[in-house]
């Protein structure tokens, strides 16, 4: 996950437009990014400021991150993060940042604003302000889930060579199984599975059959990669075996190298935390 920095215009400009303060879960709030923008801080620094004085924020409510797609056309990899303030926290923000022509224009702005919706909010709406307000809300989710899939239509793009690689250079014998990887980790296949499962790399699906051997249903899983980790794992069909659920071919998830490099990285990583 990225902070927002100085090549995020695109972010930038957007939050830039909008009013400094909104409405969120039903109360008017304010963000880290729009104080930036405001007060001319990078915002990383208000970022950091707002993390490094956490718990005296949070005597006046509990602060929230958000984490939102890069929009289209951004570079830098990954999401960024932002810092919901209500109206007593962005008042402290500001106290603790110097107190510059730019900063008390901002304070100016953003009292004004605060008062204002709070003002809004004790004037019941009419019939056509809640119209225009629904109809706001619903463009903005509108526009977070186009971000969001332009976003993985982006990273499928990036991901479509190496992808293309494995199908036609990884042959079978070059698979791995998950015992084999997990043996090399020094570490048992149970616990090996069960950490991809958590870390969002494979799923697991089960079914039951008749088992004549012995002489009772049994419940056999079968193991499959997640979309954007195919090039990690290769699925080995098993034609001899049951129909998997009745109709669907049997199948053994493998490892490819390239996914056995990944994992040790994994592990390696999860041991040091």
């Amino acid at each position: 996950m990225s902070d927002v920095n100085d090549s995020d215009e695109g972010f930038v400009a957007i939050e830039r437009t909008s009013p400094i303060v909104q409405m969120a879960d039903g109360a008017p709030t304010t963000t880290s990014m729009r104080v930036a923008n405001g007060t001319g801080v990078q915002h990383k620094n208000v970022l950091e400021l707002v993390r490094n004085n956490l718990a005296d924020f949070e005597e006046f409510g509990l602060v929230a991150f958000q984490t939102r797609p890069r929009p289209e056309g951004q570079h830098g990899g990954g999401d960024i993060q932002i810092a919901i303030l209500n109206e007593e926290h962005a008042t402290l923000l500001l106290t603790y940042m110097r107190n510059s022509e730019i900063v008390r224009d901002f304070k100016k702005r953003l009292v004004r604003e605060f008062y204002e919706m709070r003002k809004r909010l004790a004037t019941p709406m009419t019939a056509n302000e809640l119209m225009a307000a629904g109809f706001a809300e619903a463009m903005k989710q509108l526009e977070q889930r186009d971000a969001r899939i332009y976003q993985l239509e982006a990273k499928a793009n990036v991901d479509a060579p190496k992808v293309t690689y494995v199908d036609t250079y990884v042959t079978d014998a070059d698979l791995l199984s998950f015992s084999t990887v997990a043996s090399s980790n020094n570490v048992g296949e149970k616990w090996l599975r069960e950490l991809l499962i958590a870390k969002g790399w494979i799923y697991v699906q089960s079914d039951s059959r008749w088992s004549e051997k012995e002489q009772k249903k049994v419940v056999r899983n079968r193991y499959s990669e997640k979309a954007d980790k195919k090039r990690y794992f290769r699925r080995v069909e098993v034609h001899e075996a049951p129909r998997f659920r009745g109709s669907e071919v049997m199948h053994t998830l493998k490892v490819t190298p390239q996914g056995a490099e990944a994992i040790a990285r994994l592990i390696a990583k999860g041991a040091a935390a």
